[in-house]
């Protein structure tokens, strides 16, 4: 089987089942809360879930209902964290909070989180008790962690002398951690030993880090038809990325006056030359944190399986595509 038809295939099992759990009687409730996943995404955590999965041995009906868990649950963190930072635009259309108001967009969250941890019930139901434990232990903490990771993240923009190890913590919780949930289950549904699941847990969380690091270069970088949001919004937002960190590190005076001119600004210009000097001073540097990442989670990968199944393949195709993506 071709890897994009792979991908297809669990793309479509996991979207028919958001499709199938997100109806009810309240219409506009669940309409708000199946906007996002209407407008595309990546679907990377379900291809993780289900490729660890297939490498491992695990059962693809439970491996389709685990990835559809934390899809639902990631997206439930978007609707929310858009409420926060105030952004109009996800994947290239009107945020929740903006097309149903904010009230309604709280709820639509409140419900998806609600309905990742039905699905992963039924993801879980009939394995041992101590693994039905593990799952849902392992689910309600990275709920937890990601709680963490956005508060610092909030945090951090009213600081000018966050450095790059605070950072990593913070991305590590707010993004990596849902990554490293989804190698975790796709290894927890196949039975594996506790030495494989320590194994997910880092693989995921290098595949997180470094999307991450590549998102905040994105949004520095690419055109925002591609990016499906506002760029420089991390500027105007004052948000401390891997970037910005860098860019204050190696800044002359002029170039730090321009930067902190920028950040939290609403002018465009002076934007604009913020994000300029930042991109001079620390677009390699913070692309060679992500592919030393990637290269991590590839030695995970070839430790498990030399590239010889489709889940093998694909989980050394999806680190190579976080790295290297650009939108």
């Amino acid at each position: 089987m071709e890897l994009q038809e792979y991908f297809n295939e669990i793309v479509r099992n996991v979207d028919m089942e958001i499709q199938n759990r997100l109806k009810g009687d309240v219409k506009g409730l669940y309409e708000a809360s199946y906007h996002l996943f209407t407008a595309g995404g990546k679907r990377l955590r379900p291809l993780v879930v289900v490729s660890v999965a297939n490498v491992l041995g695990g059962d693809i009906n439970r491996a389709y209902l685990a990835a559809t868990a934390v899809e639902i649950l990631h997206n439930f963190t978007l609707i929310h964290d858009d409420i926060m930072d105030q952004d109009t635009i996800r994947r290239g259309v009107p945020t929740v909070h903006v097309k149903w108001g904010v009230p309604m967009a709280i709820l639509a969250g409140d419900l998806l989180h609600a309905k990742a941890f039905e699905v992963l019930s039924d993801a879980l139901k009939g394995l041992e008790n101590d693994r039905i434990f593990l799952g849902f232990s392992e689910f309600a903490k990275s709920t937890e962690i990601i709680a963490e990771g956005q508060t610092m993240d909030m945090e951090f923009e009213n600081r000018n002398d966050v450095t790059e190890v605070e950072y990593i913590k913070m991305i590590e919780k707010k993004t990596a951690q849902l990554f490293s949930c989804s190698a975790f289950l796709g290894a927890l549904i196949s039975k594996a030993n506790d030495y494989f699941l320590d194994k997910a847990k880092i693989l995921g969380l290098k595949m997180g880090t470094a999307f991450q690091i590549v998102d905040d270069i994105l949004g520095l970088t690419a055109e925002e038809k591609d990016l499906g949001k506002p760029v420089y919004s991390d500027i105007r937002e004052s948000k401390k990325t891997i970037l910005l960190i860098r860019a204050l590190n190696e800044a002359s005076e002029s170039e730090k006056k321009t930067i902190m001119e920028g950040l939290g600004s609403k002018d465009p210009e002076k934007i604009r030359k913020a994000a300029e000097i930042v991109k001079n001073l620390s677009l390699d540097y913070a692309y060679s944190l992500a592919e030393k990442l990637a290269e991590e989670a590839n030695r995970i990968i070839e430790e498990w399986d030399s590239n010889t199944s489709i889940g093998g393949k694909a989980l050394k195709y999806l680190v190579e595509l976080t790295v290297k993506r650009r939108k």
